[in-house]
């Protein structure tokens, strides 16, 4: 299966996980989505336009971090390495792992479990050869 952009709109870019987006879905009748209430700072959410983050919609887990460690935190990037950590130290698969400069590296068994490649030229990507150009 080619990874298209309606594939990649529903993924979380920050933890890869589903993101329920209810724009992507077709559920904007449901109401306002979770994101229309985060309080992430400006400098912030252009920092993820930046980091090409953006327009994809975060996971209402990474989001809430987001906004949360934001508060603390000046600088964006170290905004992004602690949501990160955060995700990597609650997962209970060991599906990817932080590289050393913080960013996430998924493990080959995350993508065997995915059962295609998304055609980004994933690290461990066991689907040699079969990324496509985007």
């Amino acid at each position: 299966m080619v990874m298209t952009q309606a594939n990649k709109d529903t993924l979380c870019p920050v933890c890869g996980e589903a993101n329920h987006c209810q724009i992507v879905n077709g559920c904007l009748y449901k109401g306002a989505c979770w994101c229309d209430q985060a309080n992430v700072p400006a400098h912030v959410l252009r920092f993820l336009v930046e980091a090409q983050l953006e327009p994809a919609c975060l996971c209402r887990r990474c989001l809430a971090t987001l906004a949360h460690d934001a508060r603390s935190l000046d600088e964006p990037p170290k905004v992004l390495a602690r949501v990160r950590e955060e995700i990597a130290r609650h997962s209970n698969l060991k599906d990817f792992y932080l590289d050393e400069l913080g960013h996430v590296v998924f493990a080959a068994d995350y993508h065997l479990r995915r059962g295609y490649c998304c055609g980004n030229s994933c690290r461990n990507c066991p689907f040699v050869g079969s990324n496509p150009t985007l």
